[in-house]
């Protein structure tokens, strides 16, 4: 450990083992000490293959430091004095290798624990962990992937009784005359807009299980608050009774979390940790809390990630997978001109409790890499992060949301993802990233212009944007039309737009909330109040629908598949003057008798779940369940948002959840 700034100076304690094993040397620069501490140099040879307790305790009455080698005490050193280190600015902790990341340890650490007062007088036992029992719980399990990259091309599709929202063309084999579209949400009201003092854009939205609508942020010293609504339009500070003198009365975290996460209910939990919070603590470190009612918090004592998070990470369990999902930022690239390029990570565990999988990758992997990408200096990214703190995200996972140089405008961020499973239809996962346009640095001067100081702007503006996967981690970003973009929102003016994480069902309707400013990000003057949360309508399933024009038919064919169920429901819009038909064919495409497209009574008007009719057959399909078929849709003016099999009673959308 050092003052810091790294490899300028020795203001240094070190403790360190020569490639022969007979002793460890600590050095303590500001007591002038360089202690030789005998060891037992057979338990260390390397070729042993053993992993070994060690221990270093000292007596600050006497100056004795005794070293301890599986529970055995070791000849002793010499008494020393030690002195503290210097505070500095650029204070550091490096293990396993010096502070300029040099000098890497013959061997191997497992765990580590610094002890305040002698946890060792004599000979002892080797505790078997210092770490509490890790929590291992069943996995809630749902369908397989139907467009995972295992599932077979050339099998017909087993759809079963799914729910298929038409995000692409994964269950098209053929198209004419159609296209995907995205469909922004309607913008809503201003439903907060008493926002006084710090205040985090990175939001989250969860319903709980009695209907109560609740949105997470952090707001004072980047401590976790929460605000509730029973009509997701009144929102209300709760005085949940716990608050410090002087704090808000809806604190749940008294920690510095900053917001960076999402509280989540977790299918695999028992009820007295059933909401799960994956989350940067103290710019330390990737951590896990647990609450029975996400209002009493308990933070895990291990860190999963080793690495510390600049904006909210965005973790959700996939059941299909049976596997968390986990998105963090990284600014480990750097644009052309030099400046940050932020993009997005992926991690994935099936043990949330952790630690997460990670590998460390050596100096020459790291330049190897450097070779290839644009990695911003210093590398290893650990070496210049501030006092005591992990680096943040760099090249250790793979980067799944990234500037794309053919779609994109030069600097241009991934900020945040705000990736999600979406919850009414198996198959089917939506992101949200916020892109942030850079004004400096890169492209022309009358592009940086822009951020010039006498034009009191700010950095650039932010948009969200919408992606789509069928399986949460290969995605597809749409950028246009932007998802919640810039301009005026609620007769506010809005030139930053930050989707909050999360959404809730309301019948028909998908309801979604976006922090918006007037300001730019970095700004150089911003007003408190022109702060603001709105609400946003989306249609159930209607992130993305397959469009036929107005002056004349598409048509689409899908890949044979197999179904579940009595009768075919659509989601789909065609308002007055358009119109859909559906029809089956067999394997080989063949028009099956009485149910082809030409045998389809016209689908007209606007429908979450009507039933397609055949004259002379009607709505009853269970004759054909169970075999090979395709579809084959005729529409003109329509917008086609999903499709079901479905069987048993209709049941009338509610306007509930």
């Amino acid at each position: 450990m050092g003052s810091g700034p790294r490899g300028e100076n020795d203001r240094v304690t070190r403790l360190s083992l020569p490639a022969v094993h007979s002793a460890f040397t600590l050095v303590n620069q500001p007591g002038g000490v360089s202690l030789r501490i005998p060891t037992d140099a057979a338990a260390l040879d390397p070729t042993a293959g053993a992993w070994r307790h060690l221990a270093f305790v000292y007596e600050g009455g006497t100056g004795q430091l005794r070293h301890y080698v599986d529970g055995r005490e070791q000849a002793r050193p010499e008494p020393a004095r030690f002195a503290a280190l210097p505070p500095g600015d650029e204070a550091y902790l490096s293990i396993g290798r010096d502070g300029a990341w040099g000098r890497p340890l013959p061997g191997r650490l497992d765990e580590l624990r610094f002890s305040r007062g002698r946890v060792y007088r004599g000979p002892f036992t080797p505790p078997a962990s210092f770490a509490p029992p890790r929590l291992k719980e069943r996995l809630v399990s749902g369908p397989p992937l139907l467009f995972g990259p295992d599932a077979d091309p050339n099998a017909p599709v087993s759809l079963g009784g799914r729910k298929h929202l038409f995000l692409d063309d994964a269950l098209i084999e053929k198209k004419s005359d159609v296209t995907f579209t995205v469909n922004p949400p309607r913008p809503a009201e201003l439903v907060i807009a008493d926002i006084e003092g710090p205040f985090r854009k990175h939001l989250t939205v969860v319903e709980d299980d009695e209907g109560l609508l609740r949105i997470y942020n952090s707001i004072h010293d980047d401590f976790l608050a929460v605000r509730v609504s029973r009509d997701g339009v009144h929102w209300e500070v709760p005085d949940l009774g716990r608050a410090e003198p002087g704090d808000a009365p809806n604190l749940v975290i008294r920690e510095m979390v900053g917001g960076l996460g999402n509280p989540f209910l977790d299918p695999n939990a028992p009820p007295e940790s059933r909401w799960r919070f994956v989350t940067d603590y103290h710019r330390r470190g990737i951590y896990l809390y647990t609450s029975p009612d996400g209002y009493a918090w308990t933070r895990q004592r291990s860190a999963l990630l080793p690495f510390r998070s600049g904006t909210q990470s965005c973790t959700f369990y996939d059941e299909q997978r049976q596997r968390y999902v986990s998105y963090h930022r990284t600014g480990i690239m750097h644009t052309p001109a030099g400046a940050t390029q932020r993009e997005s990570v992926l991690t994935e565990t099936d043990h949330i409790f952790g630690p997460w999988p990670y590998r460390t990758l050596s100096a020459g992997e790291l330049q190897a890499i450097a070779a290839e990408k644009p990695l911003r200096d210093p590398q290893p990214w650990y070496l210049d992060n501030g006092p005591l703190t992990p680096g943040g995200f760099g090249v250790e996972y793979p980067h799944r949301f990234a500037p794309d140089p053919d779609l994109d405008p030069v600097g241009t961020d991934i900020y945040v993802t705000k990736a999600m499973k979406y919850p009414w239809a198996p198959d089917a996962y939506v992101a949200f990233p916020i892109v942030y346009f850079h004004y400096e640095a890169d492209g022309p001067p009358t592009r940086q212009t822009l951020g010039d100081v006498e034009r009191n702007l700010g950095s650039g503006p932010v948009e969200t944007q919408l992606a789509v996967s069928r399986n949460g981690v290969d995605w597809t970003r749409h950028p246009r039309p932007a998802y919640v973009g810039t301009g005026p929102h609620a007769g506010r003016p809005v030139n930053s737009a930050y989707i909050a994480h999360g959404m809730v069902r309301r019948g028909r309707e998908i309801w979604q909330y976006s922090f918006g400013t007037g300001f730019y990000h970095s700004p150089y003057e911003q007003d408190e109040a022109d702060r603001g949360v709105y609400r946003l309508v989306q249609r159930l399933d209607g992130f993305v629908s397959i469009d036929a024009p107005y002056d004349r038919e598409g048509t689409f064919t899908t890949r044979p598949l197999i179904f579940e169920g009595d009768r075919l429901e659509l989601n789909v819009d065609t308002d007055a003057a358009g119109y859909l038909q559906v029809g089956f064919t067999d394997e080989g495409g063949r028009p099956i008798e009485g149910y082809s497209v030409d045998d389809a009574v016209y689908v007209n008007g606007d429908f979450v779940d009507t039933t397609v009719e055949w004259l002379g057959r009607g709505t009853d399909v269970s004759s054909l369940a169970g075999q090979t078929v395709r579809l084959v849709f005729r529409l003109r003016g329509v917008k086609l948002y999903a499709m079901q099999f479905a069987g048993g009673t209709p049941s009338p959308i509610r306007d509930a959840r």
